[in-house]
C-alpha cells in the first residue's frame, strides 16, 4: 500500500515540475500538421533512392540519421566512410564483377542458380577474417572455401539494404543483391587460396 500512496504522489508532482505548462499549451495539433510521420518519411527517402547516383551529402546523413552508424566509433566517421563508399559504389561497371565465398564438401554442390545474398567487389577481402564472420569455424573438417565469381547488373543491388549493412558491419565490404541473387549470372568457381 505504501508503494501505491508513494507513486501517487510522486508521479504527479514530477510530472508537474518537470513539464513546461507553456510548451504544453503550444503543443496542438496545428503544431503536427503538415509533418509527416517517421514510416512515412522513410518510406519516401527508401523510394527516392533508384541508383547510387542519387546519393548526395545530404541523403548520406538522412542515412546515419535512418539506419545508425552502430560500426564506427561516431557519426563523423560513419559519415566519411560511407562517403567513400559511396563514391566506389558509383564507378561501379554495369554490369559488375563481384564475389562470394561457400563453404562446400565439393565444388559440383555448389548451386550457381541460387547464387545467395551476400556479395563483395573486392576479391581482397575475402580471407580468414571474412571465413570467421560467416562462421567458417563451425564448418567440418571437409569443408573447402571456394569463391563464386559472378557478373551483376547494378539493377540487381539491394541499395538500402547495401547501406544498411555498411553501416552496421563496415569490414565486411558487403553488397547484397535482391532476389538471393538470381538476377546475376555465374562466371566461375575456384578454391579459396590458402585454404
Amino acid at each position: 500500500m505504501e508503494l501505491i500512496r508513494f507513486i501517487a504522489i510522486t508521479i504527479p508532482e514530477y510530472l508537474n515540475e518537470n513539464i513546461d505548462k507553456e510548451e504544453l499549451q503550444n503543443d496542438t495539433y496545428a503544431s503536427f500538421k503538415g509533418v509527416k510521420p517517421y514510416k512515412e518519411e522513410l518510406n519516401d527517402f527508401k523510394n527516392s533512392i533508384k541508383t547510387f547516383h542519387d546519393f548526395d551529402d545530404d541523403k548520406i546523413l538522412k542515412c546515419i540519421d535512418f539506419f545508425g552508424w552502430e560500426g564506427f566509433e561516431d557519426e563523423d566517421e560513419a559519415f566519411a566512410e560511407l562517403k567513400k563508399r559511396i563514391d566506389f559504389y558509383k564507378q561501379l561497371s554495369n554490369p559488375a564483377i563481384m564475389y562470394r565465398v561457400v563453404g562446400v564438401k565439393d565444388k559440383k554442390l555448389i548451386k550457381v542458380d541460387n547464387i545467395g545474398e551476400h556479395v563483395t567487389p573486392h576479391k581482397w577481402a575475402i580471407d580468414g577474417d571474412m571465413l570467421l564472420m560467416i562462421g567458417s569455424e563451425n564448418w567440418e573438417d571437409d569443408i573447402i572455401p571456394y569463391i563464386i565469381e559472378l557478373s551483376v547488373p547494378l539493377s540487381e543491388i539491394d541499395i538500402i539494404q547495401t547501406i544498411i549493412q555498411n553501416l552496421s558491419f563496415p569490414n565486411e565490404h558487403e553488397i547484397n543483391l535482391k532476389n538471393k541473387g538470381n538476377g546475376t549470372k555465374f562466371i566461375k568457381t575456384y578454391k579459396l587460396k590458402g585454404f
